[in-house]
């Protein structure tokens, strides 16, 4: 989950995302993309796939809240090893 921003928001299926962790970096290849408002995304991807320790989807939606108070729209990525 992500606020939209610049770099991301033209991301589509098939393109191939980098992601660090500390000194690891990840690339996997982009399966699906979800846009829009929270309730949009958690209707479409179960919301344990993101935040596993929320036991309901109000859980969910305020631990995203912390994290990004200030913003309205948000993106979710499917994400797939790169064979």
């Amino acid at each position: 989950m992500r606020i939209v921003r610049p770099q991301w928001k033209n991301s589509q299926p098939g393109d191939i995302a980098s992601l660090q962790c500390g000194r690891q970096i990840l690339r996997k290849r982009i399966a699906k993309v979800h846009r829009g408002t929270l309730a949009r995304i958690f209707l479409e991807v179960d919301y344990k796939r993101i935040f596993p320790e929320a036991s309901t989807v109000f859980e969910a939606v305020k631990s995203t809240k912390q994290i990004y108070p200030d913003a309205d729209e948000f993106m979710a990525f499917e994400l797939e090893d790169i064979i």
